[in-house]
């Protein structure tokens, strides 16, 4: 008997290769994430970019009204908020400068053994781990005229005969919270600095020593260039916190006095929360994200090539 000839059906083809099915499985992971930064994100930036084009003055609601680009007319003309933008930019760079040397130093010393390291480490943690809240009032009453513990120690030891009101003096009230922020983000540079110098293989440092390099040597063609990547990162991550970290200030001074604290974050908060101008704060806030937009694109640029190690 003949046997019959079995037909085999191709098989359909797959209405997406293997490639495209990759593709669009990955995206759709992302789509939570991308949810999420445009909830929390995205929306707040153009709603603020929104308000800054109206006249929106909880007190005043009669006058509410589209006024397109009057608010930032008037912020070119805002002499407070040069001032501000000028003492942020003498905030960020006293605090983060003097945050970096510090904490490179306290990484080094930690670095090293010794008895009692693990909870030295921890003690370092301290000023970063209490609430910049808490920090400020904890240095408002060391820098307290009558009873504060900074006075108290000078007039002891003979350094000063007269108390200082160190919050109330112009001259003297923005060093006086640059310390303040100083003392708190140094621990954040220490342990990030302190991570990398323990990443750095202990054979490079032997070899350098038996080919006769001295201490300094080996700090400069060895320690920095393998820490290049953590310091560029770690520095610009800072920057960019503390132009926008308004808690020190705000609860130590309120900005004053006499504007002598004001930096543009502090500012936009007492617009809308003194004020009751919202719009002219939103102008603010979008002023202060160009800002950080700009110096981010120059900041990586100069630094162009130092995030990968030497």
């Amino acid at each position: 008997m003949a046997r019959e000839a079995t037909l085999v059906a191709p098989a359909a083809r797959p209405l997406l290769s293997r490639r495209a099915r990759e593709l669009l499985t990955g995206y759709l992971y992302l789509i939570p994430v991308i949810l999420a930064l445009g909830c929390t994100v995205l929306f707040p930036i153009l709603k603020a970019m929104h308000m800054s084009l109206y006249n929106h003055v909880l007190i005043r609601p009669q006058e509410y009204g589209y006024v397109g680009l009057a608010n930032y007319a008037r912020l070119l003309h805002d002499e407070t908020f040069w001032l501000s933008l000028w003492n942020s930019f003498l905030w960020v760079f006293g605090s983060v400068s003097f945050q970096f040397l510090g904490g490179f130093a306290a990484a080094l010393l930690l670095h090293q053994s010794f008895r009692g390291r693990a909870l030295v480490r921890t003690i370092t943690l301290l000023p970063w781990i209490i609430p910049g809240v808490v920090v400020a009032l904890i240095w408002e009453f060391i820098y307290q005229p009558n009873y504060g513990l900074l006075n108290d120690i000078l007039s002891r030891t003979g350094v000063m005969t007269e108390r200082v009101a160190w919050l109330a003096n112009p001259g003297l009230a923005m060093p006086a919270v640059i310390v303040t922020n100083i003392w708190r983000g140094m621990p954040f540079f220490a342990i990030m600095l302190l991570a990398g110098l323990q990443a750095i293989p202990g054979e490079l440092y032997e070899a350098a020593r038996v080919d006769g390099a001295s201490v300094f040597q080996r700090f400069c063609f060895i320690t920095l260039p393998m820490l290049k990547p953590i310091i560029v990162v770690a520095t610009a991550t800072r920057i960019v916190w503390t132009f926008n970290y308004a808690d020190l200030i705000f609860v130590m001074t309120s900005g004053g006095p006499a504007n002598a604290t004001q930096i543009t974050s502090t500012y936009t908060l007492l617009q809308a929360y003194s004020n009751l101008d919202f719009g002219y704060a939103a102008t603010l806030s979008v002023a202060l994200l160009l800002i950080m937009l700009v110096f981010t694109v120059f900041y990586l640029r100069i630094t162009r090539g130092l995030e990968g190690v030497a």
